[in-house]
């Protein structure tokens, strides 16, 4: 805190109620063997999250009226992750009558972008820098230059966010059942900031951690509506590992991650998470959802775009419906290498995953 508020300048962090949140993340990776180089990176993040936090209640502080203007929506796309929600959030983001979030503006959110300067603003450089040069997730995940990203830097503002990233499951099993009102609250502050001179408010957000607190999302976000992505979790389970075992390694020595321990917790939590979307579809409603399975989207992703726009009683110009197409077209399965994984890497089973996810795969995958 002291180092952030050297950095900027600034005193002020705003409301309290994300104390807990940063000390319970620093106890957890306290417990792990990190390299000097994780260190570094795990510090760098947590203290330019806190300037984020300082810069923003400056800037609101001097500026009233950022608030003006509601949020439209948004649109939410959750799943489980590696289910194809990356890709689906990419190709919408195609339409530029969705607003979605950028990386360079989501860890850096002040000034907040202006639409006449974006083009040229420094922070939008340094991603397409850092894009073209880093290869650490080549093949396993999109992320493209002025493209849109998950929101979790926005709920890292509250230091509630579900940090999969690092080994840190102490923190992850309090987060899960942690009191995240006040996080959506700062969520939804950050997206008037954002929005204030970058039109349009109509938001298109993604994050498959917004399935553990769908109740506090919709009490900040009282329209908001779902799209949902289903793949089979025989597949996801092993997948999700991989990839977390490749960001771990960013932080930890290769030799210390124990894969059998990572695949145990991933299992665990996604059947709650499963568990907790199906609760709030049973008590919100179904007509709040729409569902896109996996191998749909993949054999005909422009198809499952018109059942999204037909849902959600919209339509898309000729120029957006060309700009998705030609994405489409260029990201087809396999383009950027295949991910390649198992899951008896990760301790597990075919067959075991196939009957803890039994009734999630006979509803939504059309899996026996």
């Amino acid at each position: 805190m002291d180092r952030a508020q050297a950095q900027t300048g600034l005193r002020d962090f705003g409301a309290d109620g994300w104390q807990e949140g940063l000390e319970r993340l620093i106890a957890a990776l306290d417990k792990q063997p990190l390299h000097a180089e994780g260190i570094a990176r795990v510090e760098a993040r947590l203290i330019a999250t806190l300037a984020a936090r300082l810069r923003i209640e400056d800037w609101i502080a001097r500026h009233p009226a950022y608030g003006e203007g509601d949020i439209d929506g948004p649109v939410v796309i959750i799943g489980l992750p590696r289910t194809a929600t990356t890709a689906l959030l990419n190709l919408l983001a195609n339409d530029a009558s969705w607003r979605f979030v950028r990386s360079w503006e989501a860890g850096e959110p002040v000034p907040p972008p202006d639409i006449a300067t974006e083009a040229t603003d420094p922070r939008a450089a340094a991603e397409r820098a850092f894009i073209a040069a880093d290869t650490t997730f080549r093949g396993q995940h999109i992320h493209q230059a002025g493209g849109p990203v998950d929101d979790a830097a926005l709920l890292r503002l509250s230091f509630r966010n579900q940090e999969l990233g690092w080994p840190v499951w102490d923190y992850t099993r309090w987060w899960r059942d942690c009191d995240m009102a006040g996080t959506y609250a700062y969520h939804a502050r950050t997206l008037k900031l954002l929005q204030h001179r970058r039109p349009p408010n109509r938001w298109l957000i993604k994050a498959p951690w917004h399935n553990f607190h769908l109740d506090a999302l919709v009490a900040t976000y009282p329209n908001a509506r779902f799209i949902m992505t289903h793949r089979d979790p025989v597949k996801t389970i092993p997948s999700v590992a991989s990839l977390l075992e490749t960001s771990y390694a960013t932080v930890m020595p290769k030799e210390a991650i124990d894969r059998e321990a990572l695949g145990r917790e991933i299992m665990e939590h996604l059947q709650i998470s499963l568990s907790r979307v199906t609760d709030f579809r049973r008590r919100f409603g179904e007509d709040r959802f729409l569902d896109v399975r996996h191998e749909s989207f993949n054999a005909d992703p422009m198809g499952e775009v018109n059942r999204v726009y037909d849902w959600l009683g919209r339509s898309m110009d000729a120029t957006a419906e060309a700009a998705l197409a030609d994405w489409a077209a260029a990201n087809r399965k396999g383009a950027r290498g295949e991910h390649r994984y198992t899951a008896d890497q990760f301790g597990l089973s075919e067959p075991e995953l196939a009957s803890v996810f039994a009734d999630y795969r006979a509803r939504f995958v059309g899996t026996p």
